[in-house]
């Protein structure tokens, strides 16, 4: 796929994705990638999180006051992983998930599972591009990364032939592990080999790094380490 260096800018479309600070917001990092990655021009309506005036701005924007929300014609989208399923329905005629029933029902449930689960995580650990440093690992958090690690070696092993991704070609699973991915190295998360080469090949998208790198040169007040990545 191409790098964002080397693609021409997208043009502005019937698209909107809303999307809160690249730094923390893990949530709309994932339909942002989809859209990314597959080459879907939209336009990016940023929206600061945790101020003043946030809700205020996400009114018009999103039913749940939360971001991501995507916005095409007469429909509104919310919530990261039916955002993904509109795009994929809408503008992929499939492609965002593996072709083959097994993989497809497989990848399905491993991106139920990260939406729903690891609470852990989710709180001790938000993501943060900014971050770098060794976290204190709870038994919690250890049985959740070690989790994460069986998801991610187990795909690799039983779906993951002709490409690097969880299920061979990129699909939505990756990104609803990217945010994971970044997370993990930002807090010295020790995988297994099989699990650690995954994690780079997601590190190595052109899109992820493109997406951490506006993250890290974000300037706000708000972004701490103690900011729960629930948006």
């Amino acid at each position: 796929m191409d790098s964002p260096q080397n693609t021409t800018p997208f043009t502005k479309s019937g698209i909107k994705l809303v999307i809160g600070n690249k730094n923390f917001s893990s949530w709309s990092m994932r339909p942002w990638l989809l859209l990314k990655n597959f080459q879907i021009p939209f336009e990016e309506v940023n929206v600061a999180l945790y101020q003043r005036n946030t809700a205020e701005k996400l009114g018009p924007l999103s039913p749940s006051l939360k971001v991501p929300a995507l916005i095409h014609q007469e429909t509104t989208v919310w919530e990261s992983l039916a955002i993904c399923e509109y795009i994929n329905e809408t503008f992929l005629d499939g492609r965002g998930w593996p072709a083959s029933p097994r993989k497809r029902a497989t990848a399905r449930s491993v991106c139920a599972e990260v939406h729903a689960e690891f609470p852990a995580l989710k709180h001790d650990w938000p993501m943060n591009c900014q971050a770098s440093v060794d976290l204190n690992v709870s038994e919690n958090i250890a049985n959740e990364i070690a989790r994460i690690d069986a998801i991610w070696s187990c795909c690799r092993r039983k779906y993951g032939a002709g490409d690097e991704y969880l299920f061979g070609r990129f699909s939505i699973a990756d990104c609803m592990y990217a945010p994971v991915a970044v997370t993990f190295r930002a807090y010295g998360a020790v995988l297994s080999a099989p699990a650690q080469r995954y994690a780079d090949t997601l590190l190595s998208n052109p899109w992820v790094k493109d997406w951490v790198a506006q993250g890290r040169a974000e300037r706000n007040e708000q972004v701490s380490l103690g900011i729960v990545s629930n948006m």
